[in-house]
């Protein structure tokens, strides 16, 4: 276990020089000396049960509700007669408030870890998962790694009673958790969905507990980032309470409002949630507070004094967990301090913007790199940085696409006017479909190719910075200047060697029948696709033994087979779950004059029904699929005088097999070169 870390004191709510201390904190600053006085009578074993104010003690901490009231009552209770179950958890919220507000750390470390520990006992399982979920989500989040922090929340579950409230407050923590953590969108999305479900669905408005509509919250943010659909009782749920005092529910507002470009619906969500700010408000949803509160009131619109004071304010706290916690917090107020660089008019934003990205990508948090391309593409775009505008729009696309927020794709792509043309309806004419078919495979193409370009694009653009840098100094250093112009000629090379061969496999496709070897024609295909198979999480495995093997046909319709093939496997196993996700590439003689070429993948393969007619033109068993890819593969196969086939993969996939003549009959017209 890594060692804690320590910190003086903390304040993670701005407040106003001279403002009064609330009456529940002052309740738990009296519970603290008194307990400090107690010179350590407490904590013991629990004695005897309460189990109703044991209930009002967790229903508090459900809603951030500080109980310091009861706090007090309980902990003087406790010295005189005894603890009870219902202490341990009054002492964990003490020690929680004690390490937020004052001066003690070790102690309040201390206490939060003996209660922990007393919980587990048989005579406080009533209370056990109450104690162990505050002092993952209070205590351990705030001076111990995320993994520690995120190990106890999960077995604070196993204690958990099984109730509505208690269920979706623990999901909602978990997943909050696990989002500061690093973890993929769909697994936060199927994990939150899973506890929901188990729960009572609730037809009145007034009947959802607040902690089950903070969950559907969630919920609706992550199918929103997501583009999935979300049922109407979530939906229902996810909006009812919204006039109910819960930093949860406001906080997800803030942050669609924010994501949805409602700057006004924002900064309402921002001041109602800053209001219920408590020493129980959870870390992991404290830190999202603070970033989207600066980049909510960091906009570009004319940020008046008072605004950019409370800016300041947001990103110093976040510089200050930053200190402490320079993991997933470090990406955080990296990415606080190049928004307010931006909102103060400043072009050396785009650098930070950079390094935030950088930083959060060494951190594993994916959604906050994409938040910080997504920024920096709008300033390019404020400052009329055309040149570097798109390189800086793709990065933010494939940030979103690697974290599964297909949904904030999407929505980016029809505001930057980049989605990709519709295809036309149905056309009778074959060169029409190959047309649309050209058009699709041109544009996952260059889904594919974009993030090998954008590589080097990325380093030129630092490079460039780091040089202006060097040569703006009050005495230049040339040297380190030359340097950077040296990597940038290098990175520029790179790219280039990436363009010349996209454009070179595209001029082949003007070229008629010749000779070849297959083997080093399929492995061209396999390059451009690399990328795209990666980032999908995508095993590849290349099965070739035809090293020596020429081909006499169309190499680039050929291979055009090949690159439809993989990108429908890569799109089958796209919601593959519970296995590694596979992809084979073989090729292997078929007697003396012919080839076999083989894509097989193992996703959930083609339903019965559906595969007698998997080759037919405009036939399509994907939702936005054209139904023309495999049509046109089947003809440039035909036409070759070869065949393809689809057959069952075992235990489960599909296989696709193309059999070609090695001397093959007239191609098609190079003028239907496409799929």
């Amino acid at each position: 276990m890594n060692s804690p870390i320590f910190p003086t004191r903390t304040r993670s709510t701005p407040r106003l020089p001279g403002a009064p201390t609330d009456l529940q904190e002052q309740a738990c600053h009296r519970a603290w000396l008194l307990l400090r006085s107690a010179g350590g009578r407490l904590p013991s074993a629990p004695r005897s049960s309460d189990p109703e104010l044991a209930r009002e003690l967790q229903d508090a901490f459900n809603a951030g509700r500080l109980p310091g009231a009861l706090i007090e009552a309980e902990l003087r209770r406790a010295l005189e007669d005894g603890s009870s179950d219902a202490t341990l958890l009054a002492l964990t919220l003490l020690a929680a408030v004690a390490l937020e507000r004052w001066h003690g750390a070790r102690r309040a470390l201390a206490l939060a870890h003996a209660c922990a520990e007393l919980a587990r006992l048989p005579e406080a399982r009533d209370v056990a998962g109450a104690v162990l979920r505050a002092h993952a989500a209070l205590v351990l989040a705030r001076v111990a790694p995320l993994r520690e922090a995120a190990l106890l929340q999960a077995e604070a579950c196993r204690f958990a009673p099984v109730r509505p409230s208690v269920m979706a407050r623990n999901a909602s923590l978990w997943t909050s958790l696990r989002l500061l953590g690093g973890a993929p969108l769909p697994e936060l999305l199927h994990y939150a969905e899973a506890v929901h479900q188990a729960a009572p669905r609730y037809q009145e408005a007034d009947d959802i507990p607040v902690a089950v509509s903070q969950l559907a919250g969630r919920i609706s943010l992550y199918h929103y980032l997501a583009g999935s659909a979300i049922d109407a009782p979530v939906a229902r749920s996810a909006l009812a309470p919204i006039d109910a005092p819960h930093f949860g529910c406001w906080l997800t507002r803030l942050q669609v409002a924010y994501l949805r470009g409602n700057t006004a619906v924002a900064r309402s969500a921002l001041e109602a949630s800053a209001g219920l700010l408590t020493p129980l408000t959870p870390p992991c949803e404290l830190l999202p507070y603070h970033l989207f509160a600066v980049l909510t009131l960091a906009q570009p619109d004319g940020t008046t004094p008072a605004l950019r004071s409370r800016l300041r304010g947001h990103r110093r706290v976040l510089q200050e967990w930053a200190e402490r916690s320079p993991g997933h917090a470090g990406a955080l107020a990296e990415l606080a301090r190049a928004a307010e660089q931006d909102a103060a008019g400043g072009a050396r934003a785009l650098a930070t913007y950079e390094q935030a990205a950088s930083r959060a990508r060494g951190a594993q948090l994916t959604w906050v790199a994409a938040l910080a391309w997504e920024r920096a593409a709008a300033l390019c775009s404020r400052l009329e940085l055309q040149a570097a505008l798109p390189a800086y729009r793709r990065l933010a696309l494939d940030a979103w696409r690697d974290w599964g927020a297909h949904g904030r794709v999407r929505e980016l792509m029809q505001a930057w006017d980049a989605q990709p043309p519709a295809h036309r309806g149905a056309q009778d004419e074959p060169a029409e479909e190959r047309r649309a078919a050209r058009a699709d495979t041109v544009g996952e193409l260059g889904v594919a190719i974009a993030h090998e370009v954008n590589q080097p694009l990325a380093a030129i653009l630092l490079h460039a910075a780091a040089a202006r840098r060097w040569l703006r100094r009050a005495q230049p250093d040339a040297g380190r200047a030359l340097e950077a112009l040296e990597q940038i000629t290098a990175c520029g090379r790179q790219a280039g060697d990436i363009v010349r061969s996209v454009r070179g496999l595209a001029r082949r496709q003007t070229e008629d029948v010749s000779t070849f070897p297959i083997d080093a024609a399929l492995l061209e295909v396999v390059q451009l696709l690399r990328a795209l198979m990666q980032r999908q999480g995508v095993q590849f495995e290349s099965r070739l033994q035809l090293p020596g093997v020429r081909l006499h046909a169309n190499r680039a319709q050929v291979q055009q087979i090949a690159m439809n093939l993989l990108l429908n496997a890569v799109e089958a196993l796209g919601d593959v779950r519970g296995r590694a996700r596979r992809i084979v590439l073989a090729s292997e003689p078929v007697g003396a004059a012919q080839v076999e070429l083989r894509v097989t993948d193992n996703g959930p393969g083609v339903p019965a029904a559906e595969q007698a007619r998997i080759f037919d033109a405009l036939y399509s068993t994907k939702p936005h699929g054209t139904g023309v890819g495999l049509s046109i593969s089947r003809a440039i196969a035909e036409a070759h005088g070869g065949r393809i086939e689809l057959v069952p993969a075992a235990p489960c996939g599909a296989t696709f097999r193309v059999v070609l003549p090695l001397r093959c009959a007239p191609a098609l017209p190079t003028d239907t070169n496409a799929s």
